[in-house]
């Protein structure tokens, strides 16, 4: 058991613990993204929740499996976050009973490191940057229970803290970076997509009828005046089709990103007005299961991003 943590816990009482990091001493980061992974992994093993919550910026996300597949693009806010690690590291009381017992040990490592841009802030590659962990191993000792968990293709998005949204505490100067949003196990949920069936989701995407424009279709109701976007089925279908609120009547853009930043679509949108128009954001390419963000842009306004899961 202890072999499969990579020794980076002590998981027999009264064995010497040994120091583990993530990657190899020689190539060990001093600074930048990766660095910030590494204090990360070491506050786990250290147990020390309040190490691991420094690393989160205020506006952080979690974004996890849980209950529903559907739920994954919503994710966890930094308190609920920062409650559930509490509860994991130091045991959960509540009126008396003991509803979780503290851990005695975490192991964490994390293997396959792979920097690219933030498909939020493709532009902002100095400020923003993500990391992909091809193999995150987790394992936790409360008692005499032990829980092993190999997961694959953790995403980390990662901010410098001078562009960061920070809280009291953290130092905002270029030699720092904080985790704005954690997507856990994304080749576990591509799995998942990949075996849905039925319906991709509620309410079923508009049809084009006859003489609808190949790119966008109006829909009639005017837009609220914010550049904004959302998918119209949860989980997508891989047409992608969105919804776009435009504020202008200036062409439009949308843009589809992988979880490692890479392009993989773009479209331009033709309008006659402002208002709401449904996009065919996945049109002309091959959207396989996964997830993906769509990134719309007008003129020089503030670009809007969404995550959007798709199924099939």
């Amino acid at each position: 058991m202890c072999v499969a943590l990579a020794a980076a816990c002590a998981c027999v009482p009264g064995a010497t613990r040994a120091e583990s990091t993530s990657i190899p001493a020689a190539n060990q980061p001093l600074v930048g993204p990766q660095a910030t992974l590494e204090r990360l992994a070491r506050a786990y093993r250290d147990r020390s929740p309040d190490d691991v919550i420094a690393t989160y910026t205020a506006d952080y996300r979690f974004h996890t499996m849980g209950d529903s597949l559907r739920s994954y693009s919503m994710g966890m806010t930094r308190g609920d976050d920062a409650s559930s690690v509490r509860a994991m590291m130091l045991g959960e009381i509540r009126d008396g009973d003991t509803l979780r017992a503290p851990a005695d040990s975490i192991g964490l490592t994390m293997d396959g490191f792979e920097e690219g841009a933030d498909p939020e802030h493709p532009d902002s590659t100095q400020h923003y940057r993500t990391v992909a962990v091809g193999r995150f191993d987790f394992g936790i000792r409360i008692g005499k229970d032990l829980m092993l968990n190999t997961s694959s293709l953790h995403v980390f998005h990662l901010v410098r803290g001078d562009a960061a949204v920070l809280v009291a505490g953290q130092s905002a100067d270029a030699e720092h970076w904080y985790i704005r949003r954690w997507l856990e196990n994304v080749g576990g949920v591509r799995d998942l997509l990949g075996r849905e069936s039925g319906d991709c989701g509620e309410p079923p995407a508009p049809t084009r009828g006859p003489g609808t424009p190949p790119v966008a279709v109006a829909l009639g109701r005017p837009g609220t005046g914010v550049l904004a976007i959302r998918p119209l089925t949860n989980p997508a279908c891989a047409a992608l089709n969105v919804t776009c609120d435009l504020p202008g009547n200036e062409p439009a853009r949308v843009e589809v990103y992988d979880v490692s930043g890479r392009l993989v679509n773009r479209r331009q949108v033709p309008i006659a007005k402002a208002g709401e128009v449904t996009v065919e954001a996945g049109r002309g390419a091959r959207i396989l299961p996964g997830i993906y963000w769509v990134r719309l842009s007008q003129a020089s306004r503030r670009p809007s991003t969404r995550m959007v899961v798709v199924a099939r």
